[in-house]
């Protein structure tokens, strides 16, 4: 079997996949799910989102490692890559989580193991609170903290001056700013491919999900499928994502691993490390 690119139906348009089959076939891909994975054609199917500027590109390392293991798809999220913008320009998590339950439905994959990085992490926790018993293991990448939980003097102070910036014709400007901080730690051919799709990603799309990020009850949404029977939630996160307002910091449940000698967009920066890491997580008992 070889990777397979597809076009899927979404809910607000053409959403593009890739699909890399495991060794074998995949026969336990709606089975119940148990601790640990067997061989690679009854491993968990893997689901990965990437977050903002990203595309499935940006797995690519990752999935090279995981050849042959397990079934894994990378999606494109709306607006991204090759997946066509919506025509209400709503990239909001729920309404990109939809997107994700679509590419599920259309693969016949009825429970995955389910990872999102950066805003894709919201993404996938709306994705497995609204349906829990889908989602056998959420791994959360370096997600961005919950900017709710911030007092609101301080949300006043930062974000808002942020978002005001956004609306200017100098909104590349602000943009670019944020991703510099991001980049942080970074190797410099991830730095030079993350400012290369910074710089051709248009301001609705960037607008769009960094209103909804920083609007989004990311614990509240955590806990609701962490209530859930069977779920695991892991997180997999570079040095700096050790604020007050962090997932891991404000739900210690959350089991988290630090990445060290990484940037934000970790998986790129240490593949191989990220990919044992994230193995690890996924056949944790």
């Amino acid at each position: 079997m070889h990777t397979r690119s597809q076009i899927i139906a979404g809910p607000a348009g053409a959403l593009h996949i890739v699909d890399h089959p495991a060794a074998g076939a995949h026969p336990a891909a709606g089975a119940a799910p148990t601790p640990g994975d067997g061989p690679a054609g009854d491993a968990l199917p893997l689901v990965l989102v990437h977050g903002m500027v990203g595309h499935v590109g940006f797995w690519e390392a990752p999935l090279a490692h995981l050849a042959g293991r397990r079934r894994a798809v990378a999606i494109d999220l709306r607006g991204h890559g090759a997946s066509e913008a919506p025509p209400d320009a709503d990239y909001s998590p729920a309404a990109c989580a939809a997107d994700v339950l679509a590419v599920l439905d259309a693969l016949d994959l009825p429970r995955v193991a389910l990872v999102g990085h950066s805003f894709g992490t919201l993404v996938a926790i709306a994705a497995a609170a609204a349906h829990p018993e889908r989602v056998a293991r959420l791994v959360l990448v370096d997600p961005p903290g919950d900017f709710t939980q911030l007092p609101a003097e301080i949300r006043e102070q930062q974000l808002s001056p942020m978002r005001a910036a956004f609306e200017t014709d100098d909104w590349r400007t602000a943009t670019r700013a944020g991703f510099d901080g991001a980049l942080v730690g970074s190797a410099p051919a991830t730095r030079d491919v993350v400012l290369g799709r910074l710089a051709a990603t248009p301001r609705d799309r960037l607008l769009g999900m960094y209103r909804s990020m920083i609007e989004f009850p990311a614990v509240d949404t955590l806990d609701r499928y962490l209530a859930a029977p069977g779920s695991r939630a892991h997180a997999i996160v570079a040095p700096s994502n050790a604020r007050p307002f962090s997932l891991h910091v404000l739900r210690p449940a959350l089991e988290a691993a630090v990445l060290r000698g990484t940037g934000h967009w970790l998986m790129m920066d240490a593949p191989a490390r990220f990919t044992e890491q994230l193995e690890a997580w996924l056949t944790a008992a």
